[in-house]
């Protein structure tokens, strides 16, 4: 028969080995699962280097970027300059030989051309706005020729002037001389920049 110590020293011998072998399986396994890790090369992220990454994704996808749209606002809101350029007002005729030209006109019988000459308010309150009752007033006048001397600007502004000047009518048979000092008013008309012949005052 065997004996009790025996036994028991047989027991703890073999839990002894059954320990260890758990062990030695353990570490056998440990280290294969750190050379399959090692294998496929991978390795454990940090939690803070991870939650940084994913901050900085983020961060990069979501952002505007504000440089270019402003700058397009910029260039969309920015008014060009306009340059504006007042029209330059045309010197007026000289009033003095629009005068003379008139004059000239009607000592030539060129009484189309000395009517163009009259101001509308001239031609309604002394020829009724009838050309032909212009040209018989110097067809019954027996007009010869026309002589103008002295001319005198008296006065001239934007908007009228006044001429003095001595005349000497030639009509009748005999073309006889007549002497006159006329005192003539002129208004300027814009759209044709001339000078209109207006009023004719007599002065002794």
């Amino acid at each position: 028969m065997i004996s009790n110590d025996s036994n028991s020293s047989m027991g703890c011998s073999g839990l002894v080995k059954g320990l260890l072998g758990t062990a030695v399986a353990l570490i056998a396994a440990g280290s294969s699962i750190v050379a399959i890790l090692d294998y496929f090369q991978v390795k454990p992220i940090p939690p803070n280097q991870a939650s940084l990454g994913i901050i900085n994704t983020v961060t990069q996808e979501t952002l505007p970027v504000l440089q270019p749209v402003e700058q397009a606002i910029l260039s969309t809101n920015t008014v060009q300059p306009t340059i504006t350029t007042q029209p330059t007002p045309l010197p007026k005729p000289d009033a003095i030989e629009f005068v003379l030209s008139y004059w000239q006109n009607v000592s030539d019988r060129s009484f189309e051309t000395a009517w163009s000459q009259l101001s509308p308010g001239f031609r309604q309150a002394l020829h009724n706005n009838n050309y032909e009752d212009y040209v018989q007033g110097y067809q019954k006048m027996n007009l010869c020729r026309i002589e103008v001397s002295n001319a005198n600007l008296i006065q001239q502004d934007d908007f009228m002037a006044v001429v003095s000047a001595h005349f000497i009518y030639y009509k009748g048979a005999q073309c006889s001389a007549s002497q006159h000092n006329f005192e003539m008013r002129l208004i300027y008309d814009q759209d044709s920049n001339s000078w209109l012949f207006d009023k004719n005052i007599v002065r002794p």
